[in-house]
């Protein structure tokens, strides 16, 4: 059962996500991507779970220590020089911290797209985007959905194949190499069939024709307006804050950041709390259900 943030509208859902991704993206200010990238962990460990969280955590680290080697030797730029590099180019001080906040960027962009998947069903996104562009509609939905069922799938041809032992794990290396061809192969004749069946099933429901009806039970509510209402007021006064020179902050040639102001640490209070906001609608939402319980 969906709870919390989950029930609210999914042009509510959308206009949080873009504001969230697009602030981290685009201001790219220090403070800024910590908050972001504490708030995706925080959104991945409530949704996901611990498992997923450490498993999560170990995608983005890799991804982080291989943005920040990339950056260090691709840019030379900063005037603090750590050392050199053998061809000769330095090894500054500010391509590293660069380097860091790009990994940490990424990896804030990654956790929010964990949960966008997970709050961001299909059937939401179809209701958002079908009319407009049906076939946009269809294929975003079936991305974010295809991972999951392809991990399902190809544990279930693995257990399949596992039985009959011809596994990755199972025999020679020139068996396993062979074996994993045998399940790679079957998957991806999985993939194809499911995407003429789902292209079947959606041409026969008559999806995509202009004078098509579509039915949904999706209403705003109040609690809607004032979600976006909020997240909207905040992108205004993030952007006026950033326009204003209040966000400040400095790369190259040396890593810098102003002196905070009113303005700054307010921005901070606001981009944190907006982030944080839908982990704190579905914590007091479970907190009530909790205590409701308890009374019976």
């Amino acid at each position: 059962m969906d709870t919390g943030f989950m029930k609210y509208h999914p042009l509510t859902q959308l206009i949080f996500f873009l504001s969230v991704l697009s602030s981290t993206m685009l201001i790219m200010n220090p403070v800024f991507l910590i908050i972001s990238l504490a708030a995706s962990c925080a959104s991945v460990l409530y949704y996901g779970g611990i498992h997923t969280f450490i498993r999560n955590l170990g995608i983005t680290v890799i991804i982080s220590i291989t943005v920040i080697i990339i950056n260090s030797l691709v840019s030379h730029g900063g005037i603090t020089v750590i050392t050199y590099l053998p061809d000769g180019n330095p090894l500054t001080l500010e391509s590293v911290i660069f380097g860091f906040a790009a990994a940490i960027l990424m990896s804030a962009v990654f956790n929010w797209f964990y949960s966008v998947n997970r709050v961001m069903t299909s059937d939401r996104i179809i209701y958002l985007f079908g009319r407009f562009s049906p076939k946009t509609a269809l294929l975003i939905s079936m991305t974010l959905n295809f991972i999951s069922r392809f991990k399902i799938q190809l544990n279930s041809v693995r257990s399949a194949q596992y039985t009959m032992g011809k596994d990755i794990k199972n025999g020679t290396p020139i068996t396993r190499i062979k074996n994993g061809i045998r399940i790679f192969s079957a998957m991806i004749q999985w993939s194809l069939e499911n995407s003429v069946d789902t292209a079947d099933s959606m041409r026969s429901r008559g999806y995509g024709l202009k004078k098509r009806t579509c039915f949904t039970l999706f209403r705003i509510v109040p609690k809607d307006i004032i979600m976006s209402a909020a997240t909207l007021i905040s992108d205004i006064y993030i952007t006026a804050s950033f326009m204003a020179g209040s966000l400040d902050y400095s790369y190259y040639p040396c890593f810098e950041i102003p002196a905070a102001n009113f303005f700054t640490i307010s921005a901070y209070a606001v981009f944190g709390t907006i982030c944080l906001l839908p982990l704190i609608i579905d914590i007091t939402e479970d907190g009530k259900w909790k205590y409701i319980r308890s009374k019976i």
